[in-house]
């Protein structure tokens, strides 16, 4: 497989030639991960507004049209030059996820697996170059959510990172020790399996003890904490030794509902996701209510795949007994929809959960988000138009607070990120608006948000 790269490279464009796919990706991945682009550089002059919106146009052009190839010389200027440029007067971590997602790609779609790894190995290294390098570079990087990521990268790969997949677990128990409510019970158990996996009885037990003490009391975690029961109360019959005892059982008697649900649930403990998915079937056909149409929902959610997770979600609204997870499959709905880019449509389930929970604050968060994704979506420029929507972003924020004391941190946070991007004192004087005065976002690319909000202070006030 040979690859022609052509890019730009410190300003000026450069052509690499042909390569030999594999063997010159390896020496990319090689040099990645034994220094990082940006750290290894010596000082270099500042790079003109100019060239790093030129360089993040382009890419952007071909990574939004799949062209990863094209993509992939571009976003490595940025990350060696611009690694925190999201825009102008904009700094987050777009540029990491999308040359990660990048390598991904093209990882798939290779046909040799030494080339697939060695893009896998990149993508990893860019993993570890964010951590590092973004928050240098000015940007508040959610690192609990960069560790989950990474630990879900790899599980992806069982194959291809046969030898990494300890990592996961390392980078699910990084997340747990800095922020346990904002890890999933998924993550939580695949270290806890992986405990009991390695035989690490103690180190198991003493783990759950610290899970317990952390969400014991968080009635959303019911289902995680009977898990850890289970498991302590069976410590010594392994999950391993369990799941081939019931495979046996099931081979004799494939229809039994009770043996598919106990060993659905043991794939799950121990993180047999492609286990899981070729239970999951047959687990509906035996028992089709909303319950388990959203549990597979938000099985393939969790990998990634919204498309097929909104298959099972609209399918659970139409079963029996919706009304008990009606909430939470309305959010998982419109996070679904969300990622496919279906912004409106997302709002929209989000809205149905509020209406079965006023006092739901992740669903008014979700709706922030969405306003604050609009204006990364429209607002190229950030005009004075664009920096409006965040107004009413904020009053999505300041809402969940209200309602739901347990988000406030994460809605202060958001609050005082995007409240440094309101349009400032000048904005105003030319606009004519007025602190207080109502104002709706009804216009251009936001004509679908068709809220009203009111005109803030500027950020210096």
């Amino acid at each position: 497989m040979m690859i022609r790269a052509t890019g730009i490279f410190a300003g000026q464009p450069y052509t690499t030639g042909i390569w030999s796919g594999v063997l010159g990706l390896l020496l990319l991945v090689f040099s990645a991960q034994a220094q990082p682009v940006a750290a290894q550089q010596p000082e270099q002059q500042e790079i003109d507004e100019h060239t790093k919106a030129v360089n993040y146009s382009l890419y952007y052009e071909y990574f939004k049209n799949k062209d990863y190839n094209a993509a992939l010389p571009y976003l490595r200027w940025m990350i060696q030059h611009a690694p925190e440029y999201a825009g102008p007067g904009r700094k987050d971590d777009r540029n990491f996820e999308r040359i990660i997602k990048v390598h991904e790609e093209l990882a798939k779609a290779a046909d040799d697996p030494e080339l697939a790894r060695a893009h896998l190995d990149s993508a990893l290294a860019y993993f570890d170059m964010a951590l590092e390098v973004l928050p240098a570079r000015g940007v508040d990087l959610d690192t609990v959510t960069w560790y989950i990521r990474r630990g879900r990268f790899i599980q992806r790969f069982p194959e291809l990172l046969a030898d990494r997949q300890p990592e996961a677990v390392t980078y699910y128990r990084k997340a747990f020790e800095l922020a346990p409510q904002r890890v999933d019970d998924y993550s939580i158990q695949v270290v806890i399996a992986d405990l009991v996996r390695e035989g690490k009885k103690e180190e198991a037990v003493a783990f759950m003890d610290q899970v317990e003490a952390a969400l014991g009391n968080d009635p959303e975690r019911a289902s995680l904490m009977e898990y850890i029961t289970a498991i302590r109360d069976n410590l010594f019959q392994t999950p391993e030794e369990r799941m081939a005892f019931l495979e046996n059982r099931l081979a004799k008697d494939s229809t039994n509902l009770e043996i598919i649900s106990e060993l659905f649930d043991i794939y799950r403990q121990l993180g047999e996701r492609e286990k899981m998915y070729g239970l999951a079937e047959r687990l509906l056909a035996l028992k089709q209510d909303a319950r388990t149409y959203h549990m597979v929902g938000k099985l393939y959610l969790d990998d990634g795949e919204p498309a097929k997770a909104l298959e099972y979600f609209r399918q659970a609204m139409q079963m029996p007994g919706v009304e008990e997870i009606a909430r939470e499959l309305y959010f998982n709905a419109g996070v679904a929809e969300q990622q496919l880019g279906r912004l409106a449509n997302a709002r929209t389930y989000f809205r149905r959960a509020l209406r079965v929970d006023p006092q739901f604050g992740k669903a008014y968060i979700a709706i922030g988000d969405l306003y604050a994704q609009a204006v990364a979506e429209c607002g190229s420029q950030l005009e004075r138009e664009d920096r409006a929507v965040y107004w009413l972003a904020v009053d999505y924020y300041e809402r969940a607070k209200r309602v739901d004391p347990s988000v406030a941190n994460e809605a202060n946070r958001k609050i005082n990120t995007y409240r440094k991007y309101f349009p400032d004192q000048e904005a105003l004087f030319f606009k004519g608006w007025q602190v207080g005065q109502p104002y709706k976002i009804d216009y251009g690319c936001y004509a679908w948000i068709n809220e009203e909000t009111t005109v803030k202070p500027p950020p210096s006030s």
